[in-house]
C-alpha cells in the first residue's frame, strides 16, 4: 500500500457527496474556500441514486404510464439517475475549488484525514472536517428469508423485473410512495407496518386519507403487524398482527422500508474525541457542530436532518459558520417541510400530530380544517378527498403547524412554511389574495374561518388565552 506522507491542506474536508455534503462544499468553494470532497460511493448520496430522483421519477412513470412493461419503467428511471449522478459528479470534479476524491475517509486526528482507494493512502489537512456519510438501509432479520429476495432502496432502481408479489416492511414515506408506484405497474403489493397506522409521523388525519386513497389503488396495508418468517418454497409471508398470525401467499421478495442507519461506522470520530448515539448519530448543535472544535455534521448523521432538504438547511448553516465565523450565530433554524409523492400527496411542516401533542397544550391550539371538496376549485377538479388543515395559537392565531392532503400539496405547504417562519397570524394570511380558484385559496378560506371564530367570541377566546398564559407562567405546562 503507497501512502502520501505530506498531507494535501484544504481550508475544509467534507466527507460524504450527497446532499448535505454537496451543499457545504458548492457553498464553500463559491465563497473562495477550497474544499476536499470525498466520496466512497456515488457522487449525490442517497438522493440522487438511490432515493429521492430515482423514487419519484418511478412515481412519475407509474402515473403517466405508456410503458410496454415494468423493466421498461425501471430502465427509464435508471437512465434519469444516472444522467442526473453523471452531470452532478462532472460539475464537482471540474470546480476549480473543489478537490473531488473517489475512497473512504477517516479521522486520524483532529484536522487530520486518510483517504484508503486502490491500495493507496492519501492524507489530507484542515482546520475543519464536516461529516456527511448518510445512511443505510435497515434490514430487519426475518427467519428464512434469504437475501436474493431481500430488497432495498440500494438495488430496488437496478432490478429489472419486477416481483409479481411484493411485502413491504414499513408505511412510512418510502414504503407508501414505492408501494403505490409499483402497483400501478402491475405488482401485488402488500405493506406491513408495525404503528396503528401509516405515515405515523403525520397528523392522523393525513394517514386516514391516504390508507383509503392507496387500498383503492390495489395496494393492501396491514397497521400493528410484523413480519414473523419468510417460506422461500412456496413464496409465502408469516405476519402477526392484531388477529393473530396469518399467511401471506405470493411474496417474491420484501422491500425493507422501514428506517435507515447512519453510516458513522470506521469514520474515527471516536479517534478524535466526537461521540455518537446508541444508533450511531452525531449530535450536533443548530449549526452542525459537534462537541469536538472543528468537526461538524449534516444530513443522515445527524438526528433530526434526514431529508434532503434538511440536510441541505443544516449545510448551509455550517457554510455560514465557516465562512463568516466573525459575524455572531444568530438566526433561527427554520422550519422544515415534509412531503410524501403519492396519490394524493400529503405535506406537513411545524408542530402536528403526536409532536403538536406533546408541545402544545391542547387549550393552546386552535384547529381550523377546510376540505377541498368544499372549494371551488375541488369543485372544478371532481375531488373528493384532501385538506387544508392549520393549528394555531388561539387568540393571537400564529401558526405552530399545517397539513395539507391533495394535489400539490408539496407546493402550498411552502406558503405554510413561511408563515411559521416569519411568525404569522392567520389574521396576516386571511388579509392575502389567493389567485381564483387556486387550491391555495383554502389556506385563505382556513385563515377567514380562524378569523370569524376568534372575532365572533372574542371574550371567550381572551379569556382562554389569559388562562393557558397564566397556567404556563406558573410552570404548567
Amino acid at each position: 500500500m503507497t501512502t502520501a506522507s505530506d498531507p494535501r491542506r484544504f481550508d475544509v474536508i467534507v466527507i460524504g457527496a450527497g446532499p448535505g455534503g454537496l451543499t457545504v462544499a458548492a457553498g464553500l468553494a463559491g465563497l473562495g474556500r477550497t474544499v476536499a470532497l470525498v466520496e466512497q460511493g456515488r457522487v449525490g448520496g442517497d438522493c440522487t441514486n438511490t432515493g429521492c430522483i430515482p423514487s419519484k421519477r418511478l412515481i412519475h412513470v407509474a402515473r403517466t404510464g405508456g410503458h410496454a412493461g415494468a423493466g421498461d419503467a425501471m430502465a427509464e428511471v435508471r437512465a434519469t439517475r444516472d444522467g442526473l449522478a453523471a452531470r452532478e459528479r462532472e460539475e464537482f470534479r471540474d470546480h476549480p475549488l473543489i478537490a473531488l476524491m473517489e475512497g473512504h475517509a477517516a479521522l486520524v486526528s483532529r484536522g487530520l484525514v486518510r483517504v484508503r482507494a486502490g491500495g493507496v493512502t492519501a492524507l489530507l489537512s484542515a482546520p475543519h472536517v464536516v461529516i456527511a456519510t448518510g445512511s443505510a438501509p435497515l434490514v430487519l432479520p426475518i427467519p428464512g428469508l434469504p437475501p436474493e429476495r431481500t430488497l432495498t432502496s440500494d438495488d430496488l432502481f437496478d432490478v429489472d423485473q419486477l416481483p409479481r408479489g411484493l411485502a413491504i416492511v414499513g408505511g412510512g414515506p418510502m414504503g407508501l410512495e414505492i408501494g403505490q408506484a409499483l402497483a400501478a405497474l402491475g405488482t401485488q403489493v402488500t405493506i406491513v407496518e408495525v404503528a396503528d397506522r401509516p405515515l405515523a409521523a403525520a397528523a392522523p388525519e393525513a394517514s386516514e386519507v391516504l390508507l383509503r386513497a392507496i387500498t383503492a389503488r390495489g395496494v393492501s396495508v396491514l397497521t400493528r403487524t410484523r413480519a414473523v418468517s419468510y417460506d422461500a418454497a412456496s413464496s409465502t409471508l408469516r405476519v402477526a398482527g392484531p388477529d393473530g398470525e396469518h399467511e401471506i401467499a405470493g411474496v417474491d421478495a420484501v422491500l425493507m422500508a422501514a428506517g435507515r442507519r447512519p453510516r458513522t461506522a470506521e469514520l474515527g470520530l471516536a479517534q478524535v474525541g466526537v461521540a455518537t448515539t446508541p444508533d450511531g448519530h452525531v449530535p450536533v448543535d443548530s449549526w452542525g457542530r459537534t462537541r469536538v472544535r472543528g468537526v461538524w455534521a449534516t444530513g443522515d448523521v445527524v438526528p433530526g436532518s434526514h431529508q434532503t432538504n434538511a440536510a441541505g438547511a443544516l449545510g448551509r448553516r455550517i457554510v455560514q459558520r465557516l465562512a463568516f465565523p466573525w459575524l455572531p450565530p444568530v438566526g433561527r433554524v427554520r422550519a422544515v417541510p415534509q412531503a410524501v409523492f403519492t396519490t394524493p400527496e400529503v405535506a406537513w411542516v411545524g408542530r402536528v400530530g403526536q409532536d403538536l401533542d406533546a408541545a402544545c397544550h391542547p387549550s393552546a391550539i386552535t384547529r381550523v380544517r377546510v376540505d377541498l371538496a368544499a372549494t371551488d376549485r375541488g369543485l372544478t377538479d371532481g375531488l373528493t378527498e384532501g385538506f387544508v388543515m392549520i393549528n394555531a395559537v388561539r387568540l393571537t392565531g400564529r401558526i405552530v403547524g399545517a397539513t395539507v392532503v391533495g394535489p400539490g400539496a408539496s407546493d402550498l405547504i411552502t406558503v405554510l412554511a413561511l408563515a411559521i417562519d416569519r411568525r404569522a397570524s392567520l389574521f396576516a394570511m386571511s388579509r392575502l389574495t389567493y389567485p381564483y380558484p387556486a387550491l391555495s385559496g383554502a389556506i385563505g378560506k382556513a385563515a377567514d374561518e380562524f378569523a370569524r371564530r376568534t372575532m365572533g367570541n372574542l371574550r371567550r377566546e381572551a379569556t382562554g388565552y389569559a388562562r393557558f398564559r397564566l397556567a404556563r407562567a406558573r410552570g404548567r405546562r
